[in-house]
């Protein structure tokens, strides 16, 4: 598929982020994920999976569906929220070995029953997140109805990413990012697609056909939203 002409580029440097929009180029830090965030990314995901082993389905995941922020220039209230379902991503020297590895999973479970299959799939996934193969330099999702947010990063490729945890430690985080629309055929976007498709059938999911492109988010900015008890007087 080639990359529609209205899609911003993305300079992506060692420290910084740039993109060109109203005939100005726009700069800003690049900056990893702290490890906190990347702590819960993980353990959050081996939790899940044992959940899918033992009960055969997932709890509310609240580190893979933060509210994703972006900017609607044309309205006087110009922000569009929604739930996305947002994935990690391995390093980038990692990227065609996981692919791979999904790819020769789906291929060698997609015609077996969904419970037969579960304990392969889970191999294969948990293969990713048990070593020190995951980035901190950005995360992805799928796009999938084409509307209001697809629209708003064609004009603007900005997005804040809010994670809200479960009780009773409400960990939360704000990511404020630089976005990079990607077809078919880039390794991320193959990637993040094959991680959609071994869950695909799945309970959790809305069954879904066609994923046109993914979103890159790239972090410029990461704050720590977790509510703490404030001490009188402060």
């Amino acid at each position: 598929m080639k990359r529609p002409a209205r899609f911003k580029t993305i300079e992506v440097g060692d420290g910084e982020l740039g993109f060109t929009a109203d005939g100005r180029r726009h700069a800003f830090p690049r900056v990893p994920l702290p490890a906190a965030f990347m702590e819960w990314m993980i353990t959050a995901r081996r939790a899940m999976y044992e959940n899918l082993e033992g009960r055969g389905t997932a709890d509310f995941f609240a580190a893979h569906l933060p509210v994703v922020v972006t900017w609607r220039r044309d309205r006087p209230i110009p922000f569009n929220t929604g739930n996305k379902g947002v994935g990690i991503l391995p390093v980038a020297d990692k990227l065609e070995h996981y692919a791979d590895l999904y790819q020769d999973c789906f291929e060698q479970t997609k015609a077996a029953p969904r419970e037969e299959s579960l304990p392969l799939r889970l191999q294969a996934v948990r293969r990713f997140v048990s070593g020190q193969d995951v980035s901190d330099r950005a995360l992805i999702t799928l796009e999938i109805f084409e509307q209001q947010t697809f629209a708003n990063l064609s004009d603007l490729p900005v997005a804040t990413l809010h994670y809200t945890d479960v009780g009773p430690v409400y960990r939360s985080f704000q990511i404020d990012t630089i976005v990079e629309v990607l077809t078919p055929e880039h390794p991320a976007y193959r990637f993040a697609f094959l991680s959609r498709q071994l869950f695909e059938q799945d309970a959790f999911h809305i069954t879904q056909t066609e994923f046109p492109y993914a979103y890159l988010f790239h972090p410029t900015e990461v704050r720590d939203k977790t509510p703490y008890r404030r001490r009188p007087g402060r």
